[in-house]
């Protein structure tokens, strides 16, 4: 059935079934009015013992008459309001099922108009807040196709061009190029990783394995292990631990989602920059936050920065950054925690932050 037809189908329904409620709710009452009239006048006439059946004829039809006229009238009102008051309730969902059809042609800028009643209001809203929600997952999907095409593309053509000057023996199979051979193929191993884990991440495959974790024994191993990446750039690190003791948490995906942080800030730091880790309690949760020196991010983009493949251009360059992963992992594990992530930039310092409750 076409749209034009539902709306008919609506319109028709609703107002046979009002006319038909109407309709019974008329002939009722005019049926019930009329019989004790009738049974009023022939009691008079019988109390004053008048013999008066030609009156009596004469009152029962016009009687019959009036409430005949009354009821068309009454009638005729109820059915021209039920017009009125149906095109009301369909306007708006005409509204609602034009957008819903211009939505579904790929046309997410569709809105719709709010509508009189309360409820009407709430859907067209609930519509609204849809069709904005597939807005910004098309924008998503098509900076994840550009963002991994990017991605996909350099390492494969660095890898094709090296090997092709090889088998033609345009250069020689040296110690550096095979080293370059391998880099090339370790970063398209990690972007394919990162990818996995977060397919994994929606298929809800993570589950959280929460043992005792000493966070600060944690966050000093994980940074045992990148500290020749931030010497070798010049970066002084320091380090605030305001908690003691241990915590209820998953090791394996707290400590992925802080080396990540890690990560993110040993891209960004400026070579003779700083960073940054804090570990302090807010209410009831744990929080660990990473700060770092340099060029920040632009405020337009800091609220989308734990977004899959979003990374702002201005800031942070296709060239110097990652696939835009590291923090959505980062936002998938504190939310797995049950706890939440932040960003903040000014005054030439960016601090990206999670939280995960102490009693998970």
């Amino acid at each position: 059935m076409t749209g034009e037809g539902v709306r008919r189908s609506l319109f028709w329904t609703l107002l046979g079934i009002n006319l038909l409620v109407v309709g019974v709710a008329v002939g009722m009452a005019a049926l019930m009015v009329g019989r004790l009239a009738d049974a009023i006048f022939a009691s008079l006439m019988k109390e004053f013992h008048i013999q008066a059946d030609m009156p009596h004829h004469l009152f029962v039809t016009a009687l019959w008459r009036v409430l005949l006229l009354t009821s068309l009238t009454a009638g005729g009102i109820g059915v021209l309001l039920s017009v009125i008051l149906f095109r009301q309730v369909v306007r708006p969902v005409r509204g609602m099922m034009a957008m819903a059809g211009r939505v579904a042609g790929g046309d997410y800028g569709a809105r719709v108009a709010g509508a009189s009643s309360a409820e009407l209001e709430s859907l067209a809203e609930s519509l609204n807040r849809m069709a904005g929600s597939l807005a910004r997952l098309e924008r998503l999907r098509k900076d994840l196709v550009a963002n991994v095409a990017h991605e996909l593309r350099t390492p494969l053509t660095n890898l094709r061009g090296y090997l092709e000057a090889i088998s033609e023996d345009v250069t020689p199979a040296s110690v550096e190029i095979i080293a370059s051979l391998h880099e090339e193929t370790m970063r398209l191993v990690r972007l394919v990783d990162a990818l996995h884990e977060l397919s994994q991440f929606d298929a809800r495959l993570p589950r959280s394995r929460p043992a005792d974790v000493d966070l600060d024994e944690l966050v000093r191993r994980l940074l045992t292990v990148r500290r020749p990446e931030f010497e070798g750039k010049g970066i002084a690190v320091r380090m605030a631990v305001d908690v003691k003791g241990f915590m209820r948490a998953d090791p394996d995906l707290l400590a992925q989602a802080i080396g990540n942080l890690l990560d993110n800030a040993a891209k960004y730091t400026p070579p003779g920059g700083d960073v940054a880790i804090e570990i302090s309690p807010i209410g009831g949760e744990i929080r660990v936050a990473v700060s770092n020196s340099g060029e920040g991010i632009a405020s337009e983009d800091l609220p989308f920065i734990f977004e899959r493949f979003y990374r702002g251009d201005k800031s942070r360059s296709r060239d110097s950054g990652g696939a835009g992963i590291g923090l959505a992992i980062v936002k998938e594990v504190a939310g797995l925690h049950g706890g939440t992530v932040g960003a903040r930039s000014d005054g030439g310092r960016t601090t990206v932050w999670l939280t995960v409750p102490t009693a998970p």
